[in-house]
């Protein structure tokens, strides 16, 4: 079972498939989202979870410090939805922001 996922601000809304992340559900649907290790570890694809609960998967605390994650933050490569979610997608300023673009999600 799936969960949809609402994304501002844009209100876009598309369903990620059981056990798929945020930023692969997004990537499948053509949404483009900041991304950067894809690994949990440099925190570029963080992001605001506005409504709905997600499991945070192996995000680090380099990543994703725990006042972050208490603020309702989270690593949308590693944030997998276990309710229907509303998230707040950042603003890409640069390239840098889409540092792994081009490459496949693992």
């Amino acid at each position: 079972m799936g969960f949809s996922i609402t994304l501002q601000p844009d209100n876009d809304t598309f369903t990620a498939e059981a056990g798929e992340t945020i930023l692969e559900a997004a990537t499948r649907n053509g949404h483009k989202l900041a991304r950067g290790c894809g690994d949990g570890a440099c925190g570029m694809c963080k992001g605001n979870v506005l409504q709905g609960a997600v499991d945070h998967g192996k995000s680090t605390e380099i990543g994703l410090p725990l006042a972050d994650r208490d603020a309702g933050m989270a690593l949308f490569c590693c944030a997998k939805p276990t309710s229907d979610v509303v998230v707040e997608r950042r603003e890409m300023s640069s390239s840098w922001d889409m540092l792994e673009w081009d490459m496949p999600m693992e």
